[in-house]
């Protein structure tokens, strides 16, 4: 099987995602099962191979939950004489949450609902492996189907063990097996997708809609 990329679509300081085709080819390297005919490739130079490296691993260890970016393998490349390293993932055609978000409305309860579902069925499931992502935002949230019926957690570049302190918004705290479902619940569910209040704001409304949805107070 062999690829070829068709058209770039984030660059950051890992290196590129790009949206590539796919054609039945006798290959040289790299590991992957059957490709689909379209998918996504992150690619990254020679430098910042380890950290890309290191998110495939990650990925590979997650394989088998809907809400999770599915990985299908890695390939070696040459572009210009430099080596790019390439993770090779599932590609999804309707964008990530955060182009679907409509400014100082939000999106519709059902959606809302729908994706929080995903973004915690993810949670639990890295959770559980003893990971924590470190940066669930909606840009990092990608949606599947024509109704938004499913969202898939993706980007885990920033992600830790859950043996090491962590920093969550607005407060410092060791690793909790509920703390980060919390946290990113809240501002996801609150305040992006339906932002009734400004995130961060320090307010009694604010305390009393966390204490609607967690049963307790926001310990602000």
């Amino acid at each position: 099987m062999h690829w070829i990329i068709r058209k770039t679509l984030e660059k950051g300081s890992f290196g590129f995602v790009s949206k590539a085709t796919t054609h039945h080819h006798h290959s040289t390297g790299g590991h992957h099962h059957h490709l689909p005919p379209l998918i996504a490739v992150k690619s990254s130079t020679r430098s910042d191979f380890a950290s890309l490296v290191k998110e495939k691993q990650l990925l590979d260890k997650f394989q088998g939950c809907p809400s999770i970016l599915t990985c299908l393998g890695d390939d070696i490349t040459t572009e210009n004489g430099q080596k790019l390293y390439n993770i090779l993932l599932e590609y999804t055609f309707d964008g990530c949450l955060a182009d679907r978000i409509i400014p100082a409305k939000g999106l519709p309860e059902k959606v809302v609902g729908r994706c929080a579902n995903s973004i915690l069925a993810a949670l639990f499931h890295i959770h559980r492996l003893g990971y924590v992502h470190c940066d669930v935002k909606p840009h990092n949230v990608l949606l599947v189907g024509n109704n938004y019926e499913n969202a898939k957690l993706v980007d885990f570049g920033s992600y830790k063990s859950r043996n090491k302190e962590f920093f969550t918004c607005p407060r410092e705290m060791v690793f909790d097996k509920r703390a980060e479902a919390k946290d990113v619940l809240f501002k996801i569910g609150c305040s992006d997708q339906i932002p009734v209040i400004p995130p961060g704001n320090k307010i009694s409304k604010e305390a009393r809609l966390y204490k609607q949805v967690f049963g307790e107070g926001s310990n602000d």
